[in-house]
């Protein structure tokens, strides 16, 4: 399968915990044949602390923090069949979610991928507008 995974960074674990969560995962579902690729902003100067080099097992794409170049990765959620919107990118998170469910064919597979559920869980309780929670119907 096509994986689609928006997230923070897979290259640094800078500002990142979770890049190593990402890392493990990701490159045991391309041992099994998942073609991968992850899409992270180029923003908190993670660029500039990377922990590892674009790895064989997933493509990287980097891209400016701007909301024109988000709109031009989200697009191509159109071509996976499992897309994924991680919490905690940390730019534009609200418009990454809408936008990866609103861009994904209809037989893809959609996922929230959350690294810190008690936190999300928190301002869900406290926002009844909270994105998630408006996302929940859409996602598989």
């Amino acid at each position: 399968m096509k994986i689609a995974f928006y997230g923070s960074s897979l290259l640094s674990s800078y500002w990142n915990g979770a890049a190593t969560y990402y890392r493990g995962i990701l490159r045991d579902l391309a041992s099994r044949g998942h073609d991968i690729t992850f899409y992270e902003p180029d923003a908190f100067d993670r660029q500039q602390h990377r922990d590892i080099d674009p790895p064989e097992w997933a493509r990287v794409v980097v891209y400016p923090a701007t909301e024109e170049a988000m709109r031009s990765v989200l697009a191509e959620a159109a071509r996976a069949d499992v897309v994924v919107k991680a919490n905690g990118v940390g730019v534009f998170d609200r418009e990454l979610l809408e936008g990866a469910i609103a861009n994904a064919a209809p037989h893809a597979i959609k996922i929230f991928w959350d690294v810190d559920a008690a936190a999300t869980l928190d301002e869900m309780r406290a926002d009844p507008g909270h994105p998630v929670r408006a996302a929940l119907p859409d996602l598989d």
